[in-house]
């Protein structure tokens, strides 16, 4: 099945609001599935901020087989301001994530207008990731074999917090006193240069939507705002990277994956770009050959990982 999407902003629209329209059948096809079902099991609306709002909550995905699991923290896109962890495309990586070993801490976090501007939400990531490293023991997790993926601005926030676990950057308020560290990152469409916007001029939705999430902070960094929330500003603490890109995705140009992965070779940091033939954005959305392919592909990438 060929995933082919164009935008305008209807249909960007239309593209956000995708998973939210598709979450209900995907849960419904989820609770038929007994092939998976055997092999994972699932915890709801687990807090990962004490007294924290709605947002700040993960289902955590949990393999039935016995012993400590590697982990994956999951995070949803929608343009910083839909979308929530009942969406398609990382449900479908939880589960089948969650069916071959690893546990899945799939989280939502707090989206523009409801405090979740910029670094609001990558703090709530990096509080989740701490959350999982504190309760490692517990969730019967390794601690040093957790990754961190996304779909789209969950990618951006991925990277973000995998390549800032270790240092002084938008440091976890909830458990400031924990060494973090991420495995890998896996990014699924990935705005990796905010700057790229720039030249769009001011009437674009994209300007405006992106100048909407930064716009505390870029009063206060007006000079490299956009650039030091993007992951291409943190090269120098990357983590190994896997991106996917689709060839036809004209909301996240494929050449801006190709630019990340150029980067990071420079750096002399691991990194493998996977371009995906025939889709747009947010393919891991709808069922298709290339979903399965791309599952696949990180599932083989996280084994080859692991074994470092």
């Amino acid at each position: 099945m060929e995933c082919r999407l164009t935008f305008g902003i209807g249909k960007f629209i239309l593209a956000v609001s995708l998973p939210i329209l598709l979450a209900a059948q995907m849960h419904a096809a989820a609770a038929k599935d007994g092939s998976l079902k055997k092999f994972l099991r699932i915890k709801r609306d687990i807090p990962y901020v004490t007294g924290g709002s709605p947002q700040q909550t993960g289902d955590l995905y949990i393999p039935r087989s016995l012993g400590n699991h590697p982990a994956v923290l999951l995070i949803h896109g929608g343009a910083w301001k839909f979308g929530s962890y009942n969406d398609p495309g990382v449900v479908y990586l939880a589960r089948h994530l969650a069916a071959n070993g690893y546990e899945v801490f799939c989280i939502n976090y707090r989206l523009i207008g409801a405090g979740g501007e910029f670094p609001n939400d990558l703090i709530d990531c990096k509080n989740a990731l701490a959350w999982l490293y504190v309760h490692a023991e517990r969730l019967h997790i390794k601690p040093h074999d957790i990754f961190v993926a996304g779909t789209s601005a969950g990618a951006h926030l991925a990277l973000m917090t995998a390549y800032t676990a270790g240092g002084k950057h938008f440091p976890s308020t909830e458990y400031p006193a924990v060494r973090l560290h991420v495995k890998a990152a896996i990014g699924f469409y990935t705005p990796t240069n905010l700057m790229l916007i720039s030249g769009l001029g001011h009437h674009s939705w994209v300007y405006k939507l992106v100048h909407s999430y930064l716009k505390k902070w870029l009063m206060l960094h007006p000079i490299n705002g956009l650039l030091s929330a993007s992951p291409i500003y943190y090269l120098k603490h990357a983590v190994p990277t896997l991106l996917f890109q689709g060839t036809r995705d004209t909301l996240v140009p494929p050449i801006e994956a190709s630019i990340m992965a150029a980067a990071l070779n420079n750096a002399r940091k691991p990194v493998k770009l996977v371009m995906v033939k025939r889709v747009g954005h947010a393919f891991m959305n709808i069922t298709s050959p290339q979903r399965r392919e791309a599952l696949n592909k990180m599932l083989a990438y996280l084994r080859s990982r692991l074994k470092h």
